[in-house]
């Protein structure tokens, strides 16, 4: 009897914990599902229209999404306006289309150890270029005033 009782105390606690592993995963779906943005129509329009403004068209050349008249443009146009309605926010959104396109498709890139060079490189290209300019001009006086003192 103490077998049998043993056995149903172990199928009651397991019953107990899938009971609540099952509360617990229908609690966190249920909190992502509220997690979505209810926007009006006009959000909806402005939003995706600052998103489309700010990300690249993959296949225009300097265009963003919203100037751009490519077939993908109007896709991608359609999947962000998809989105806002399915209550994603901006920053999901971007993140999406970054993932599927790369960084790239930022107008902005994100500064990272990648991008470094493209935010810092044309300030140390700068400073490069006044130097040698600098030490040039020296050279050319050193080169003057020895001239000169020759001639005397």
């Amino acid at each position: 009897m103490s077998q049998s009782y043993t056995s149903t105390l172990i199928r009651l606690l397991v019953s107990f914990a899938l009971l609540l592993c099952l509360s617990l995963f229908l609690q966190v779906s249920a909190q992502a599902a509220s997690d979505k943005i209810h926007y009006t129509p006009e959000q909806i329009r402005d939003l995706g229209f600052e998103i489309a403004h700010e990300l690249r068209c993959p296949m225009s050349v300097n265009q963003n999404l919203f100037d751009s008249g490519a077939p993908i443009a109007s896709e991608l146009k359609g999947q962000i306006f998809l989105m806002l309605e399915q209550g994603e926010s901006k920053a999901h959104i971007i993140d999406f289309l970054v993932q599927r396109y790369g960084e790239k498709i930022r107008y902005q890139p994100s500064f990272s150890g990648a991008t470094a060079i493209l935010w810092f490189g044309p300030i140390f290209l700068l400073i490069g270029i006044i130097g040698f300019a600098a030490l040039l001009i020296r050279e050319q006086r050193k080169t003057a005033t020895t001239k000169a003192n020759n001639h005397e």
